[in-house]
């Protein structure tokens, strides 16, 4: 596996917007951390009161005896789209009580989930990545943008940052803050509408979350303005270990083309939106094409006057 590090590209000062990025990301994982204990442990209370037995027996009943029923059941019923849809699914799901009749038994089961459902809104805080996460149903642009800057665990938030610095330093200090922060807002909304789309046409709508998109667009950029420039990675293969120096367009080209061909090989990615790296390598692309065509033109000058220098060192 290859983990891209850094450019090998002298900048000419430091990277400030790309650390307050990171930070950014940071500040608001600590929180989504904090958030999700308080609710783990209000739901986890919830669940741990008293209940009568046949109160107990229906959330096993529901759940197919899980050893954890009741956080199953409400949890199940109060992350989903449509709460009332979800009970009336699990009603018509469970087999009847036992002396009682099939529509007495839909009726006294719907009322204590019903029940149950406001006892945990009143004890239970909302879903720790509500206003967080982007839900490609809602066509939201903020969230478009809030999500971005959110992640799902460590490693998530930790690879992220090692790739986005590996590329977005450099693109800060050849474009320009303005440019810069333009790119990241652009690439956010344009990885979240074809989320949406690519929702539509699956017929699943899903919540995404996570830098891995901007970190594309910036991959992206950096193949169009420097395409022969190098980047530092460190690879591993079980006991090898060590560095090399790999062409952008070659690292672009390995993990953008290979989502692209992600995208169309399989249709289950597991947790990770093959959709929003896609798309935002592609963005990134494309906003080099269409704002920056002056930019690349310098940058190739700086590239070549580089190259000539390194040359005539190892000359030397």
């Amino acid at each position: 596996m290859f983990l891209p590090v850094k450019a090998d590209f002298k900048l000419p000062r430091f990277p400030w917007l790309t650390a307050v990025v990171c930070a950014l990301c940071f500040g608001i994982f600590l929180k989504q951390i904090g958030d999700w204990n308080q609710f783990e442990n209000a739901l986890y209370g919830f669940c741990g009161e008293s209940r009568s037995n046949i109160t107990q027996m229906i959330f096993n009943e529901i759940s197919d005896n899980s050893p954890a029923a009741c956080i199953a059941v409400m949890y199940g019923i109060a992350a989903s789209d449509d709460e009332q849809a979800t009970i009336e699914k699990m009603v018509s799901e469970m087999r009847p009580l036992k002396s009682f009749s099939v529509e007495d038994s839909k009726f006294y089961v719907s009322g204590m989930l019903n029940e149950e459902l406001r006892n945990y809104h009143l004890s239970v805080p909302e879903h720790p990545d509500d206003g967080l996460a982007y839900y490609t149903e809602t066509w939201n642009p903020l969230t478009m943008i809030a999500s971005t800057f959110a992640h799902g665990s460590w490693s998530h938030i930790i690879f992220n940052l090692f790739f986005f610095i590996a590329f977005a330093a450099t693109i800060e200090v050849l474009i320009g803050p303005i440019a810069y922060i333009g790119l990241i807002l652009v690439v956010s909304l344009f990885t979240g509408v074809f989320s949406s789309v690519s929702a539509i046409a699956s017929g699943a709508h899903f919540s995404t979350l996570g830098l891995s998109g901007v970190v594309m667009g910036m991959m992206g950029l950096f193949a169009y303005l420097l395409p022969k420039a190098k980047i530092r990675c460190y690879y591993w293969f079980i006991i090898f270990f060590g560095s090399v120096a790999i062409p952008a367009w070659a690292l672009a080209l390995w993990y953008i083309g290979g989502d692209i061909y992600a995208l169309f090989a399989s249709e289950d990615h597991g947790v990770v939106n093959v959709m929003a790296h896609v798309t935002g390598g592609i963005a990134g692309y494309l906003f080099g094409i269409v704002f920056l065509q002056k930019v690349r033109w310098e940058t190739r000058l700086m590239q070549q006057e580089s190259d000539r220098k390194a040359l005539r060192a190892k000359i030397a």
